[in-house]
C-alpha cells in the first residue's frame, strides 16, 4: 500500500506541474521566439526532453500504482525512458544551462521549473531505488528505450528544420550549425546508453538482496 501511495504521489505531482505549465501556456507567450499561436506554444512546450522525462515518469508511476506487478514490456520501455530521462534532465539543467536559462518571471513556473529538474526527478529515483519494481530492464527493453530517444531526435531536427525553433541551445541548428548540433545529440545519446546499463546492473544488484 505505501509503495502504491507513494507512486502515485509522484504521478499526480508531476501531472499537476506539467498540466498547470500546459494551461499557462496555453494563455501566455513570456518569449518573443515563442509561437504566437496557443497550439504552436503547446507542440513547443511538449517538444522539451524535460517534459517528456517527466511525462513518462509519471505514467510508469501511475501504471505501478494500479497494477505493481506489471510485466508488460511497453511499461519497460516506459518506466526505463523516465527514469534515465529524468537523470540526463537533472545532470544537462543543472550543469549546463542553470547558469543561462531565466525562468519566465511568474512564481508558478519558478516552482514548476525547480520542480521538474530537481525535485521530481529525486522522487523518481529514490523511489526506484527503494521499492523497485526490478527485473524489468534487460537488452530488449534498453533497444526499445534507444529507439524511441532516436525518435525524438529525427522529430527535434525535422521540426526545427521547417520552424527553426529548438528546445535547447546546444541543439539550435540555426544558431551553432549541423556539425555541433549532432555532436551535442550524440554526447546525449552515449550518455543515454551508459545510465541505461548502470540503471541495468544497479537492479540486477539491488534484485539479489
Amino acid at each position: 500500500m505505501l509503495k502504491r501511495s507513494i507512486h502515485l504521489f509522484i504521478a499526480l505531482f508531476a501531472i499537476s506541474i506539467i498540466a498547470m505549465e500546459t494551461y499557462i501556456y496555453w494563455h501566455t507567450k513570456f518569449r518573443p521566439w515563442q509561437p504566437e499561436s496557443s497550439i504552436g506554444r503547446i507542440i513547443y512546450y511538449y517538444s522539451f526532453f524535460t517534459v517528456l522525462s517527466n511525462l513518462m515518469l509519471a505514467l510508469s508511476c501511475f501504471w505501478l500504482a494500479i497494477n505493481p506487478n506489471c510485466h508488460r514490456y511497453s511499461f519497460k520501455v516506459i518506466r526505463l525512458n523516465g527514469l534515465v530521462g529524468v537523470i540526463i534532465t537533472t545532470i544537462v539543467y543543472n550543469i549546463v544551462l542553470r547558469s543561462i536559462h531565466t525562468p519566465p518571471p511568474n512564481v508558478l513556473l519558478k516552482i514548476a521549473n525547480e520542480s521538474l529538474h530537481v525535485v521530481i526527478p529525486a522522487l523518481g529515483l529514490l523511489s526506484w531505488f527503494i521499492f523497485g519494481p526490478f527485473r524489468r530492464i534487460d537488452l530488449k527493453v534498453i533497444m526499445g528505450a534507444l529507439l524511441s530517444m532516436i525518435g525524438y531526435g529525427i522529430y527535434i531536427f525535422v521540426r526545427g528544420y521547417y520552424t527553426n525553433l529548438y528546445p535547447y541551445p546546444f541543439i539550435n541548428v540555426t544558431q551553432i550549425g549541423y556539425p555541433k548540433a549532432l555532436f551535442a545529440v550524440s554526447e546525449v545519446f552515449l550518455l543515454f546508453v551508459g545510465l541505461a546499463f548502470l540503471c541495468w546492473a544497479i537492479e540486477y544488484l539491488r534484485s539479489r538482496k
